[in-house]
């Protein structure tokens, strides 16, 4: 009997040995770690110490405590606070401030991969991770309390960090074994499923933001003890990875379409599918075999279309097997969308790509497309954004408005620049631009300036990111402009649209010969609206050529 215990215990041993085991790119994330430390940890100290708890030697866990115990110091602790249990917190006019989501994003490694490292940790270091794990948890309880975003945009709207919100509850509740943090994330998830639902995940079509939803969506789905929670969660992931795989271009691979919040990806990847294409995924996910045929198979043209949100947006993409366009219409929904894409290549290495709008800004946009031509109307008075969140000097709101305009990467090449007309020719295809803006009430011809971009955001001020681009800007004192966008075959016979500008009993229309129409109104509170050509009731969330 003495032997086969001690049999069963070495087992034991060297099973828990093979688990504490680094992969080798673990181990390349931990020496990189380790060129860094003393440093700043702020980013990476809870992977520094999670690599290196797992390591069986007492030494690296004394570093894993010190740089745990580090990183929880940076939590703001004032249970009075309106910060508590947050991190990065600052003071900015002799009041805390903070991104309220960071908390949020530390759950995933707070009540996941580190809990389980707790038997590692020193009992001073496990006592402040617990404290600390009580303090984020109350952090997710205040969340939603003191900021406010736009209509369209608050709450359940804010699709990825109200999952993060629900999978925090439900992580604590389990950790915790609580019964009313695993009731409380019951009754989120059930309000977040109903909204979708009906409305459609807000932040359609993003490739970063629903590569967050589903990652975290899975986590949910680990840690509910909920049946039908379960089965909700897996029925999301199903529709999430659907629509990446239709939106997505499976020969040039990138999404096709108009995106709610786009990081521009593709300027600087080859490869610029959402991660819920290309990352591993979850342990026991099995993706719709629908989706996974499409993205292997798919007939050409292919076209999609669906709706999101409760304003509503309605996003369209048009596939050929070496080019596409996609577009959402329904005015401003973030800061990050484009209203128009087209991208036409070989594969994914060579492709060049075109977006309106190229650089990030809260305007409205207005979209009509029929297959391969698209016809884009903006205007520049106020949104949602600036009357419900921004809440400035209404005098001044045009101040936040950057200069925008159509961006392309650097594989176009210019044939035409004229008011009247771009023209740019890449990979056997030609891009057409018809600028055009309203003056004294009649549509004219409209002059666009090349600027070469080193940044999403040039004056920094929304969520900026590094891509080197060309953009065609728009003259910043236009108030109602566009352009009529459409790709064709190179030395394809290509007229000049005729453009219809009205403005009758308060609706303003634009119309083209080839049958595109949008038709605008501002209301009493100066947000404008659109009439849209098929009632949005009759448009399915997501339907596709079969």
């Amino acid at each position: 009997m003495n032997i086969i215990k001690a049999m069963l215990a070495c087992i034991f041993l060297i099973s828990f040995g093979f688990a504490q085991e680094l992969t080798l790119a673990e181990k390349m994330e931990l020496d990189e770690l380790e060129s860094q430390y003393p440093g700043d940890l702020r980013s990476s100290a809870l992977d520094y110490a999670f690599l290196s708890y797992r390591i069986d030697e007492h030494a690296n866990h004394l570093k894993a405590d010190t740089a745990l115990n580090h990183f929880i110091a940076l939590q703001d602790n004032d249970p009075e606070s309106v910060t508590y249990g947050q991190w990065d917190w600052r003071w900015k006019n002799n009041q805390k401030v903070v991104d309220f989501n960071r908390a949020l994003f530390m759950a995933d490694m707070m009540f996941g991969k580190l809990w389980e490292q707790q038997d590692k940790m020193s009992v001073a270091t496990r006592k402040n991770f617990i404290t600390s794990c009580e303090r984020l948890l109350e952090a997710a309880v205040r969340r939603w309390d003191t900021e406010v975003f736009d209509i369209g945009r608050d709450f359940v709207n804010y699709s990825n960090i109200f999952v993060l919100y629900i999978e925090t509850f439900t992580r604590a509740g389990a950790r915790f074994h609580d019964a009313r943090l695993q009731k409380t994330a019951v009754g989120q998830w059930t309000r977040w499923y109903n909204h979708i639902s009906y409305y459609g995940i807000d932040e359609f079509a993003s490739p970063t933001y629903n590569r967050v939803i589903f990652k975290h969506l899975a986590n949910i789905h680990d840690f509910s003890n909920n049946e039908r929670v379960k089965r909700e969660v897996k029925e999301v992931m199903d529709h999430i990875y659907l629509l990446q795989s239709v939106l997505t271009h499976p020969n040039l691979k990138v999404p096709v379409t108009g995106i709610s919040r786009d990081y521009r990806k593709f300027i600087e990847r080859s490869d610029a599918r959402s991660g819920v294409l290309t990352r591993p995924l979850p342990k026991g996910y099995s993706p719709p075999a629908k989706a996974v045929n499409l993205n292997k198979h798919r007939s050409y043209p292919f076209e999609v279309i669906g709706k999101a949100a409760t304003n509503p947006f309605i996003f369209i993409s048009y596939q050929l097997k070496d080019a596409g366009m996609g577009s959402f219409t329904g005015g401003n929904c973030y800061e990050q969308q484009i209203h128009c894409f087209v991208a036409v290549g070989k594969n994914e290495h060579e492709r060049a790509s075109a977006f309106l709008q190229g650089t990030y800004v809260h305007v409205n946009g207005f979209t009509d497309q029929i297959k391969n031509a698209t016809l884009c109307v903006y205007n520049r008075l106020p949104n949602y954004w600036h009357t419900t969140q921004w809440r400035g000097d209404m005098s001044k709101y045009q101040e936040t408005f950057d200069d925008f305009g159509i961006g392309i990467t650097s594989e176009w090449k210019e044939k035409l620049n004229t008011p009247d007309q771009l023209v740019f020719s890449a990979y056997d295809y030609e891009l057409h631009i018809f600028p055009f803006r309203i003056q004294d009430e009649k549509l004219v011809s409209n002059q666009l300036t090349r600027k070469h971009r080193t940044s999403t955001s040039p004056s920094g001020r929304y969520h900026p990111r590094e891509r080197v681009y060309d953009e065609f800007v728009f003259p910043e004192d236009d108030d109602w402009f566009g352009a009529f966008i459409t790709f064709v075959k190179s030395g394809a016979k290509v007229k000049k649209p005729e453009i219809i500008y009205a403005h009758e009993n308060g609706i303003r229309s634009f119309n083209t010969d080839l049958g595109h129409q949008i038709r605008l109104f501002v209301t009493e509170n100066n947000e404008t609206k659109q009439l849209f050509n098929v009632d949005p009731e009759m448009i399915p969330l997501l339907k596709f050529t079969e």
